[in-house]
């Protein structure tokens, strides 16, 4: 016995005296740390893991670290289980369901860890409404978010939540910082953000080059709500939006003026369908937004038709060689939320 535990004491004064050798042992704990957080994913440890044990020296510098990724694994384990997923299936999953009080608001922390440690890179959609998610957990969902979070997420929903303008600014902040580069379909509804909400989101989400479909469905917006969505676009602001939801806000016809205008002016070039029900805005005011929107559908039309028209002159002339016309417009967004349950 006496034998044995001198020889562990051995051992553990060896691992703790070793030093890292070659290109590790150049590089200070700090800087190992930093190492070791690029690659520690919660959903798939293994990998930082496996860097510790190459040898002896690097596992006291790692220690520390590797203690956070671990609390970090046994909270994604734990979420995980409340999905009824294995943390292999949750990493490659390219759609989640959290909806229906399915993630409190720790979990929204622990979820929104395992976006910015990058363990969802295979995520297309992520529906997390009627959690009744507050301002409080938006921000520790979106704390951190940068480029490389959900890298190819293209459909969020958060509808049906409690959060107002502080939440809307916490994902406007992450959009801002590169989150969801792809995202082409974001649905908001039924969150009071309000003006100040609408005017955080449309800076960010103005310049994302797929996007499609945004929903603002009874979120309290006002005239100033919609001005900062569509005053003063750029050429290349919402240049693939379609979809645009602002039922049951509190728009009136001074807010119709503005987006009848912004289209006139040429924005919103592939707008095909806004809806503005439920709005105090008059009959006719409304009436004027359909009428631009149609006016855009149809000159779109008679442009696609006379591009069609060239490329036919065009094959005709190809010694009888057919070619294909490829559309350069993305799929139609998806308008439907999640199934029931």
């Amino acid at each position: 016995m006496a034998a044995r535990a001198t020889r562990s004491a051995t051992h553990r004064a060896r691992v703790a005296e070793a030093v890292a050798t070659g290109t590790f042992g150049a590089l200070s704990h700090d800087e190992l740390g930093v190492i070791v957080d690029g690659l520690a994913d919660p959903l798939q440890p293994v990998v930082a893991v496996a860097l510790s044990s190459t040898c002896l020296g690097l596992r006291t510098p790692l220690q520390a670290a590797l203690e956070v990724l671990k609390e970090r694994h046994e909270k994604a384990k734990a979420l995980c289980r409340k999905l009824v997923k294995s943390c292999a299936e949750v990493r490659g999953a390219e759609r989640l369901y959290a909806s229906s009080r399915l993630v409190a608001d720790d979990e929204a922390a622990t979820l929104g860890m395992i976006l910015r440690t990058k363990g969802l890179p295979r995520l297309q959609e992520l529906y997390l409404r009627s959690n009744g998610f507050g301002d409080a957990a938006m921000h520790v969902l979106c704390e951190g978010l940068g480029r490389g979070a959900a890298p190819s997420l293209r459909i969020l929903s958060l509808a049906d939540n409690k959060f107002g303008p502080a939440g809307a600014e916490a994902l406007a902040a992450a959009l801002g910082r590169g989150a969801f580069p792809k995202i082409d379909m974001l649905s908001l509804g039924r969150n009071p953000i309000g003006n100040q909400g609408a005017t955080a989101l449309a800076s960010p989400l103005r310049k994302l080059p797929a996007f499609q479909a945004l929903l603002l469905d009874c979120c309290e917006i006002c005239d100033e709500g919609v001005a900062s969505l569509v005053d003063n676009l750029g050429k290349d602001d919402f240049k693939k939006l379609e979809i645009l939801h602002l039922s049951h806000n509190q728009i009136t016809d001074a807010g119709m003026v503005k987006i009848v205008a912004a289209i006139d002016a040429g924005g919103l070039p592939k707008i095909h369908q806004i809806c503005l029900g439920g709005n105090p805005a008059s009959g006719a005011a409304c009436r004027a937004v359909s009428d631009a929107v149609a006016k855009r559908i149809f000159a779109c039309g008679m442009q696609s038709t006379a591009a069609s028209n060239a490329d036919a002159d065009s094959d005709s002339d190809s010694d009888g060689i057919e070619t294909d016309s490829f559309d350069d417009e993305d799929d139609e967004v998806d308008q439907a939320e999640e199934p029931e349950d």
